[in-house]
């Protein structure tokens, strides 16, 4: 799969979804194959809706979004049930498309039904093959918040220093030394 950066900062929508398109029949080709999904239906996860999250996103990589007035306590939950899967734009960047495959894994076994994330949940969900890809999240998230930073959070007593999207603003402490962190504002270089 080519990189497609330039696609996500500009507005060709089509080639993203050719994108997403791409990484669903990847992705349900793997989940075929997996024996704790064998007795599962996975024709319909074929058409559920794709999307992707606000660029500016940090915390969220990926998400299942459910029809409204759904409850996702049901036992009955199907594909059927999902309005969109959605997933971080950035996740689809060539360097991070193994935990984009993950992720897209992960959120289609919440449209089969597994709505929380329970124990059964986390057995299938340990089932996907590349092992690795899950571990990428933690990189994945300093990735995104370090993309996103407008602001460096610093201890003034033993320098640590962290890069932040919002202000600090006197409600943070340092784990280290327990002073208050200071706010410095990140210049565009």
């Amino acid at each position: 799969m080519r990189d497609i950066q330039h696609i996500i900062d500009g507005d060709n929508g089509d080639i993203l979804k050719s994108s997403l398109e791409y990484l669903r029949f990847r992705v349900i080709g793997i989940m075929s194959k997996m024996e704790s999904l064998s007795g599962r239906n996975l024709k319909p996860l074929a058409d559920v809706p794709l999307g992707t999250l606000r660029k500016n996103a940090t915390r969220l990589h990926g998400v299942c979004r459910y029809n409204q007035g759904i409850d996702k306590r049901r036992t009955d939950l199907s594909p059927l049930d999902v309005k969109e899967v959605a997933l971080h734009p950035e996740s689809l960047k060539n360097e991070w498309i193994r935990y984009a495959e993950f992720l897209m894994f992960h959120e289609f076994l919440h449209a089969l039904g597994f709505s929380g994330h329970n124990r059964t949940f986390r057995q299938l969900e340990s089932h996907w093959p590349d092992t690795g890809a899950k571990e990428m999240g933690i990189e994945f998230s300093k990735y995104l918040r370090q993309r996103n930073a407008k602001f460096a959070w610093k201890c003034p007593n033993c320098y640590w220093q962290t890069k932040r999207s919002m202000r600090a603003a006197g409600r943070y402490i340092c784990r280290t030394c327990r002073v208050k962190l200071v706010d410095f504002a990140l210049t565009i270089d």
